[in-house]
Order: C-alpha cells, then sequence, then structure tokens
C-alpha cells in the first residue's frame, strides 16, 4: 500500500472535520426557548446581531455599529419580520406568535461598550419574548420556519421544549424546518380514545329485554316439564 493510499483517508477525515466545524458556527446558531404549560405557552427566541441584520436594516446609519437606539428603532419591523417567517399552530388552528414582552437586549453589560461593533455582531444576542392564553387547553404547537434565505443552508435554531421535568432538544434547519409537539393534555371530560378503532364499553341491556328473556325462559321450562 502506497504513502498516498494511506494519505487519503486522512485527508477526507480533515475535510469531514472542516465541513462539520463549519456547520457549527455560533454565528449561524439561534435559539429557542418554549416553555408549554396547561393553558399557557411561552416562546423566547435569542438572535444574534449578525442574523438580525439579515433579517432587516438595524445599522441604520451604515457605520458598521449597532447601538440599542439603532436595535429599538428597528424593532417593529423586526417583530413584522418574526410573523411573517415563523408560521404557528395550536391545537392544529392557525395562531399568531402572541403577546410580544419588550425587547431583551443581552448587551451593552455596565461594563461593555454601549454599541457592537461589526466583528461582535455574532457574539450579541438579543431576546424576543412571545406569550399567550390557550383555551381550554394546549393539546399540540406547531411551528415552522421560512428565514433560510436569509440565514443561510448552515443557519439553525436550536429549540428546547420545557413541560414541566422534561425537556426535549429539537433543531430547526433548511432540511428539517417545521416541528408538530403533542403535550399530551387532554380537555376535560374529552374520551381516551377516538375513531373507528377507539373502544367502547358495551351499553348496558334495556330493563326490559331482561325481563323478557327470564320469561321467555321461565316459559321453556314450563313446557318442557308437561311434555315430561
Amino acid at each position: 500500500m502506497t504513502w498516498r493510499a494511506l494519505q487519503f483517508p486522512w485527508l477526507l477525515f480533515s475535510i469531514l472535520m472542516v465541513v462539520s466545524g463549519a456547520s457549527a458556527h455560533p454565528a449561524d446558531i439561534s435559539y429557542l426557548r418554549v416553555k408549554v404549560e396547561r393553558q399557557r405557552l411561552e416562546m423566547r427566541f435569542t438572535f444574534n446581531l449578525l442574523t438580525l441584520t439579515r433579517f432587516v436594516q438595524v445599522d441604520a446609519n451604515g457605520d458598521n455599529h449597532i447601538d440599542k437606539v439603532e436595535l429599538d428603532a428597528a424593532e417593529s419591523t423586526l417583530r413584522h419580520y418574526l410573523a411573517s417567517h415563523i408560521q404557528i399552530r395550536i391545537n392544529d388552528q392557525p395562531a399568531t406568535l402572541g403577546n410580544p414582552a419588550p425587547l431583551t437586549c443581552l448587551w451593552p453589560s455596565p461594563e461593555g461598550p454601549p454599541h457592537a461593533p461589526a466583528d461582535d455582531y455574532g457574539q450579541r444576542h438579543v431576546d424576543f419574548v412571545f406569550t399567550q392564553d390557550v383555551k381550554p387547553v394546549l393539546q399540540d404547537v406547531w411551528l415552522g420556519f421560512d428565514i433560510w434565505q436569509q440565514t443561510g443552508p448552515l443557519g439553525t435554531v436550536e429549540a428546547t421544549y420545557e413541560q414541566d421535568d422534561v425537556r426535549t432538544q429539537v433543531p430547526f434547519s433548511q432540511g428539517e424546518p417545521d416541528y408538530l409537539y403533542d403535550t399530551g393534555y387532554l380537555v376535560a371530560g374529552a374520551p381516551l380514545a377516538q375513531g373507528p378503532f377507539a373502544h367502547h364499553p358495551p351499553a348496558p341491556w334495556p330493563l326490559w329485554t331482561a325481563g323478557a328473556i327470564l320469561v321467555a325462559l321461565a316459559l321453556a321450562v314450563v313446557r318442557w316439564r308437561t311434555r315430561h
């Protein structure tokens, strides 16, 4: 076996590692926390500034710096983008993202600069929180993302569904852009099973039917005794 033949597997492995590392670049990753309760849904979307600049123009004066004032000015446009590009269905019915909370900027910190330079966009994050009440019960929630044209094919949204003490990790991507989460909650009084294969207990016989059978049995006994 030649050295070139031995070298090829290592070369292929190196290429795969580079591709894998590129696909996991933090700047391409957004985050979502979905808090599921019986009659309430909360969603917290976390995007870095680099991703937000791909959605809309945030740097209004074009100086390659974003400050809180520019971010606040772009907030309504950003919320409109999210509402237009993230579809949601609750209990198999079209719904909105919910009631927005004030935008939470995870920067600047008291010790940090009041603005973010372009080189730091990938490390500066912003939270968008939506909440809504669901009646009578939150049985399932479907989410679909249509943001990949802006994020690019390497963009992902790492979601965590929190229900009681259970955590479910769900990655959204261009190849897997949607997901249906079933809570397992049931409406009070609803049957546990539906459809043609559902099990239903047999209905009790009416009293008159039971009485008629007993009379028929008694007459049969009398006739048998008369003949014998």
